[in-house]
């Protein structure tokens, strides 16, 4: 079957992936409810608004560190196995909090235990997922596949989010604890049954000098190919270049366009709704238009709300075009990253080799994550000395500026398989 014929009917019959998606959907639905009740749950506990920055930083320590370990730790072995294994350790852990919450034994430590517990089978899980994909689903369907599994679950999680209040009120905090700890019991179920064609796999014991040269080699695979290192670098651009929207959503409403928090809550439901557009018209879209242009299409999205709203403060006059000039901008920029995000997704699968990308999947993450609070510190001490519209239009002057660089860069052209075999050729 040829690309271009492929549709989102073709997903629903690769039942397989199908499972992926729904237990993606499942585990999302429940993350969703668990943010605000864990958020809720750490204040009670401890009156700190501290204890949650501590609980949240600590829940990255793993990815940062872990990963890519794990990554290298992943390859060779039974992808859907670890998949099973980490769900049933994430519902152990919620239920231990769960009930801890109930019986009023719950300790702020236990937390940062439980915690770390969870952050870490994330970081092994991730890898496997990434790694189990391409052998449920092949190649010409995973434009529209991947996008369809994003939108779903995004869908979910907007869901999630929406009912967490309601269930916290029905069933208390502890129940909605015990709701996440349902979901990922339910994901491990539905993972099990995959039928994953993961042949000759040897069960093996852990080599401790076999695994440091599986995770060399996973290094030495990215310094290698100019191709997985352009991916990793577009990946952590991605990361970094939100934070000022992320960071400085308060100040941007308030100072910018002289609004409150029904602002910050019309930015994140128009970027939000952008994004699950995007991902669910990706297909079609990179039909039509090759990586380099969606690549710069999406620079060219976020440009225009970093640059365009600060610049345009003298026509907040009245309070509707604020809200309709912000909404239509925010969509357009969560529509735009969503197309970049999805760009990147397929191309993952498409340009890594098989046996490599739950390694890469693992370097990626970390990186990413570790440059998050770089990045964050860096604006920080900027915004210190310059406002905020200076701070959006300087960060849309260099979104630009990176645009250019991916619309001149040959990485981002269709034939990547072409590139690859004129570098090996060179």
């Amino acid at each position: 079957m040829s690309e271009n014929k492929v549709t989102y009917k073709d997903i629903f019959r690769q039942f397989e992936y199908m499972k992926i998606i729904i237990s993606a959907i499942v585990n999302r639905f429940g993350d969703s409810i668990d943010a605000i009740a864990s958020t809720w749950i750490v204040y009670e506990l401890t009156g700190s608004a501290a204890w949650s920055a501590i609980i949240f930083g600590i829940n990255r320590v793993p990815t940062i560190f872990i990963t890519p370990l794990a990554g290298a730790w992943v390859e060779g072995r039974n992808k859907k196995a670890i998949m099973v294994s980490t769900d049933f350790i994430r519902a152990a852990c919620v239920a231990y909090v769960a009930t801890g919450y109930l019986l009023s034994l719950l300790q702020p430590w236990m937390l940062i235990v439980t915690t770390l517990i969870i952050s870490t089978a994330e970081a092994f899980r991730g890898p496997a997922n990434m790694a189990l994909t391409p052998k449920v689903l092949k190649k010409e369907y995973l434009e529209y596949g991947l996008s369809l599994e994003s939108t779903l679950s995004s869908v979910a999680e907007l869901i999630g989010t929406a009912a967490a209040a309601g269930i916290i009120a029905v069933i208390g905090t502890a129940g909605a604890i015990y709701v996440d700890m349902a979901t990922f019991i339910i994901s491990a179920l539905i993972i099990s049954t995959i039928n994953t064609n993961e042949k000759g796999l040897i069960k093996q014991k852990f080599d401790k000098k076999e695994y440091f040269e599986t995770l060399k080699d996973g290094f030495g695979y990215v310094k290698s190919e100019k191709i997985i290192l352009f991916f990793l670098m577009v990946c952590v651009f991605l990361n970094v270049i939100l934070i000022p929207f992320n960071s400085l959503q308060a100040p941007l409403a308030s100072e910018i366009l002289g609004g409150g928090a029904e602002l910050l809550s019309l930015l994140g439901i128009t970027a939000t709704v952008g994004m699950l557009l995007g991902s669910i018209t990706y297909p079609v879209v990179q039909q039509m238009l090759k990586g380099k242009l969606i690549l710069f299409m999406g620079c060219m999205g976020m440009a225009a709300f970093y640059i365009i709203i600060p610049i345009a403060k003298p026509l907040y006059m009245n309070r509707a075009v604020v809200y309709i000039f912000t909404g239509v901008l925010s969509l357009i920029m969560g529509y735009t990253i969503a197309l970049m995000s999805a760009y990147m997704n397929v191309f993952a699968m498409k340009q890594i080799k098989e046996e490599y990308l739950a390694r890469i999947s693992g370097i990626n993450t970390a990186i990413g994550i570790a440059a998050v609070p770089v990045a964050s510190f860096v604006v920080s001490a900027l915004v210190a000395y310059v406002d905020t519209g200076v701070m959006f239009v300087v960060s849309g002057i260099l979104v630009l500026f990176i645009g250019v660089i991916l619309l001149n860069n040959k990485m981002t052209d269709t034939e990547t398989e072409e590139i690859r075999q004129s570098e090996l050729a060179g």
